[in-house]
């Protein structure tokens, strides 16, 4: 399945002007790079969650949240959140019997606060367990329980994580979460702080055991998963060398003799392999196949559809990598719809068109809203710093405090150099402050130049 847009309101901040009836989303059968940005406390991880529960629906909602004191906006006794979904009937399954309804399907989910639940509603109150919302009887589908609400979802495939993408640790009662079959275990991540990712390692270790014994199946998944991550995700050119009761070995190309552990690579590098390694389980867990192959270009890819769901995508990469991770996602994950949210320029330059999407913040009086065509190619085709001084972040300078309080001082100098009043002191001063300034600029034209001539 795939997101087509959401809505919500009186969900936390997201009340008055700053809710929304419909955030569309574009949902293309070749997947989406969807990218929402926003400043610090404008809403960026309770949108996710709430697309979420939602698209999990309200069994997984009680297990992945114990609690939802806080969820209404303040001063409101009830909130909704709703979602848009495309199925794919070839892999999104119904259990029992009826006919597929047709066309986009509407996912929803009512919170009411106690004093208001008494009041004989099908809803939940703050301290009780979600339900199906009665706010939207004529679209809300009311078959949602055979289809991504089942227990046991057949296809309807969403995963969903958190910023803290850690390989190893965790508490015990997280990992357990982890563990749990379908949308519940998938979506973990994105709640518990706690959580690791070391199942997937776990996994690859479960592969080798079995390939060792000869299961044909075992050994194709294990050359899927190294291909993949050999394909430009690890370091200078670092490859998946081999899967031991230790765990997944790499090592620089040509070089086997100096292959290392994986959990010995820096935080970015093991950030990001633990999530490649987590999706390729999840999908296969859900789907039974990855449906794995190579792409014209001979990249290595896995053709299972979906959504998954990242928080703060940039969290542990260099600056290099932020401007990677997108399109290589999207290349080897050619069916998945990703939604993540950033504080990154170089991830925002990523987007697909409608997938730029501007969280206000929460001084703002208006709802989130996809950025307009001229801002969408400002971003895309600019520069970093373009983006940073962009609305979509609002950065007000790119240079450093230290830079901007050396201009303020210079303004009175080089009113006196002008006027020829400044002392021959007061000259030297101007001219080395106006050196200091103009030193970083002039490095950064020679480099321009210097790209430029290499390109021809």
């Amino acid at each position: 399945m795939y997101v087509t847009g959401i809505g919500f309101s009186n969900v936390r901040g997201f009340a008055g002007p700053r809710a929304v009836d419909v955030l569309p989303l574009p949902a293309n059968d070749s997947g989406s790079w969807t990218v929402i940005a926003g400043r610090n406390g404008s809403g960026k991880s309770t949108l996710l969650r709430a697309l979420a529960l939602t698209l999990a629906g309200p069994q997984v909602a009680r297990t992945l949240m114990q609690d939802f004191s806080g969820w209404i906006a303040s001063g409101e006794n009830a909130a909704w959140a709703q979602v848009y979904v495309k199925p794919d009937y070839s892999v999104d399954r119904l259990t029992a019997s009826g006919r597929a309804p047709g066309g986009p399907l509407v996912l929803g989910l009512d919170w009411t606060a106690p004093e208001a639940a008494s009041t004989g509603h099908n809803t939940f109150g703050m301290s009780q367990q979600p339900q199906l919302s009665p706010y939207d009887k004529e679209s809300g589908w009311a078959g949602a329980a055979r289809g991504p609400w089942a227990d046991n979802p057949q296809g309807w495939f969403c995963a969903a994580y958190g910023p803290f993408r850690r390989m190893a640790g965790g508490s015990g009662e997280a990992q357990r979460m982890m563990l749990a079959p379908g949308p519940a275990g998938r979506m973990a991540s994105l709640f518990h702080e706690d959580a690791s990712l070391a199942e997937g390692v776990n996994w690859l270790k479960e592969l080798h055991l079995r390939a060792l014994e000869g299961q044909e199946q075992a050994s194709e998944l294990l050359e899927t998963v190294q291909a993949l991550l050999s394909d430009g995700l690890l370091p200078d050119g670092y490859i998946a060398m081999r899967v031991s009761s230790e765990g997944l070995w790499v090592a620089p190309p040509g070089e086997p003799e100096r292959a290392y552990p994986l959990r010995e690579m820096s935080d970015g590098f093991r950030t990001v392999a633990s999530l490649v390694l987590d999706m390729v389980r999840q999908l296969q867990n859900s789907y039974g196949t990855l449906n794995a192959g190579t792409d014209d270009a001979g990249k290595p890819v896995i053709r299972m559809p979906g959504i998954v769901i990242i928080d703060e995508v940039d969290a542990h990469l260099h600056v290099t990598w932020q401007r990677q991770i997108g399109s290589w996602l999207r290349s080897h994950f050619p069916l998945v719809q990703f939604i993540v949210t950033s504080h990154s320029p170089y991830i925002c330059q990523a987007a697909d068109p409608g997938g730029l999407i501007r969280l206000p913040g929460p001084e703002e009086q208006r709802g989130p809203e996809v950025v307009d065509d001229a801002l969408y190619r400002r971003i895309v085709y600019g520069s970093g710093e373009d983006v940073a001084l962009s609305e979509l972040f609002g950065l007000e300078t790119p240079y450093s405090d230290r830079a901007e309080q050396e201009r303020r001082e210079l303004v009175p100098l080089e009113r006196k150099v002008f006027a020829g009043q400044a002392t021959e002191a007061e000259a030297r001063e101007y001219r080395e402050r106006t050196t200091r300034l103009s030193s970083s600029r002039s490095a950064r034209v020679d480099e321009v130049a210097a790209r430029l001539g290499s390109d021809g």
